[in-house]
């Protein structure tokens, strides 16, 4: 019944992750969203907490952006403050309801949501079909501003030039495939991997923005959507 109620508030629609912030001990992030858990946890609570801490003790609700977030911040009381990472263009009227739910949970068994929290079992790695459908999509919205043939060149030539990155083609509609057995689509990609997809994308941005002004902000306004800007973007 415990972790069900943090599971049911994380299955709501546009919910990204969550964070229980209490002086009694360590901060615990927690997301289901594999983008978010594994671009770089450590790096992004840390910011977070450093935000946080800048915050006057008087403000009960606050909402602020960091990084490809947005995050509100609930302070149930001097020393235990709830964080939720969301999508706002997502969210829906379920959210309420649900966060009511959570907020009275934690607030009467502090210690036990502290508990259950820190045994929820951690995102399973994005898979090779979530980035190959993130940068297509990318590379679809690209053709509001480069013809094809431009954005297929661009796509080869800032491809890492590692064995890794060989089993991906790149065909003439400016879409990439997995060479292979579609059942490889499947894969878990591992933190170094995920790393050169992102070296691949940071260097295909680069490329376009030199054709086109003010690109990567158009990138981060799209209407990709947040897990997947999580998975491309640094």
């Amino acid at each position: 019944m415990n972790q069900e109620v943090i599971r049911d508030f994380l299955n709501v629609p546009g919910i990204v992750g969550i964070a229980l912030l209490s002086g009694q001990s360590q901060p615990v992030f927690y997301s289901h969203d594999p983008a978010f858990s594994q671009a770089h946890p450590e790096l992004l609570s840390q910011g977070i907490l450093q935000v946080v801490e800048t915050i006057p003790s008087e403000y009960e609700t606050l909402e602020f952006r960091f990084s490809q977030n947005q995050i509100v911040l609930h302070r149930l009381s001097k020393d235990l403050i709830i964080l939720v990472i969301k999508d706002d263009s997502r969210i829906d009227e379920k959210f309420g309801a649900a966060f009511q739910r959570l907020r009275s949970w934690i607030e009467g068994n502090q210690a036990i949501a502290i508990e259950q929290f820190q045994s929820l079992p951690a995102a399973p790695s994005p898979t090779l079909k979530e980035f190959i459908e993130a940068f297509n999509q990318l590379s679809q919205f690209t053709t509001n501003y480069l013809g094809v043939a431009v954005i297929v060149n661009y796509l080869k030539s800032s491809r890492p030039s590692v064995e890794w990155m060989e089993q991906f083609q790149v065909n003439r509609s400016g879409q990439i495939a997995l060479i292979g057995e579609l059942s490889g689509l499947e894969k878990a990609v591992s933190v170094q991997e995920q790393e050169l997809f992102r070296q691949w994308v940071a260097q295909f941005i680069r490329r376009c923005s030199q054709a086109v002004r003010d690109y990567a902000t158009f990138v981060e306004q799209s209407d990709l959507t947040h897990t997947q800007k999580a998975l491309l973007l640094p």
